[in-house]
C-alpha cells in the first residue's frame, strides 16, 4: 500500500504523535498486547522514561497479531504500518536519529521495525510469543549494518528467556538479563531506578 497520496491517513486512535521541532531524535513506542504498557498510559511511560521532551510515535496493535491486521481499514496490513513509519520520518526532517523501544508484544515490534527500518538502537523489553521470536530468528541472522539492539529478560519467565536467548549471538544483539520482576519489565525498572537511565540523553536539532 503506498501512503504517499493520501496525506491524512485514520490509525483509529492507534497511534498518537509528539512532534519537538528542536530536537533531533525520535522515538518509536510499541505498546504490549492491545495497548497495555504494565498499566502505565502512554505519557506516563514518556515521563517515567524522561523521554516526553522527544519526538514520539506511541502505536498499539489493536488486533495483538503482529500488526499482520495493520491498525485500521486505512492502515490494514503490516506493509501499510511500515509505510507509514516511512512517511512519518520523511515528514520529520529534522530528525537524525531514530530509537524503538517496546514491551512484551510491543518488543518484538520494536525489534522488528528497527530492523526492517534500520534505526539507530532498540529497547525491547521483556519481548515474548514463538511466532514472533520464529520471525525474528529467520530474519535478524544478516545484519542490517546500523541497529543495535539491547534485549532486556529475566529467565524467571520461560516464554521471555526461550524468546530473548534465540537470538544469542545475532548481529548487533546485547541480552541483558534484569532478575525479580518476571514479565512486568517497565515497572521492574522503574522500582530499580533504571528507566530513564536506559536512553541517552536529549539532542538538540544543529543550527
Amino acid at each position: 500500500m503506498n501512503i504517499s497520496g493520501k496525506t491524512k491517513l485514520d490509525h483509529g486512535g492507534n497511534i498518537a504523535c509528539l512532534t519537538r521541532k528542536r530536537c533531533s531524535q525520535l522515538f518509536f513506542v510499541y505498546s504490549g498486547m492491545k495497548g497495555a504498557m504494565e498499566g502505565l498510559s502512554p505519557m506516563t511511560f514518556l515521563q517515567r522514561s524522561g523521554i516526553s521532551d522527544r519526538n514520539v510515535a506511541c502505536l498499539r496493535d489493536p488486533n495483538g497479531c503482529l500488526y499482520e491486521k495493520g491498525i485500521s481499514d486505512d492502515i490494514p496490513n503490516l506493509d501499510a504500518v511500515l509505510n507509514w513509519h516511512e512517511a512519518h520520518i520523511a515528514a520529520n526532517p529534522h530528525v537524525t536519529e531514530i530509537y524503538a523501544v517496546g514491551n512484551s508484544h510491543g518488543g518484538w515490534a520494536a525489534l522488528f521495525f528497527g530492523y526492517m527500518l534500520g534505526f539507530k538502537k532498540v529497547w525491547a523489553l521483556a519481548p515474548g510469543g514463538p511466532r514472533g521470536r520464529d520471525l525474528l530468528v529467520n530474519l535478524m541472522d544478516q545484519d542490517n549494518g546500523i541497529t543495535q539492539y539491547d534485549v532486556l529478560y529475566s529467565r524467571e519467565i520461560a516464554a521471555d528467556r526461550d524468546f530473548a536467548e534465540s537470538l544469542t549471538g545475532f548481529p548487533g544483539v546485547n541480552l541483558i538479563r534484569h532478575e525479580g520482576h518476571g514479565h512486568l519489565m517497565i515497572n521492574g525498572l522503574i522500582q530499580d531506578g533504571l528507566l530513564p537511565g536506559l536512553f541517552p540523553a536529549h539532542k538538540a536539532i544543529e543550527v
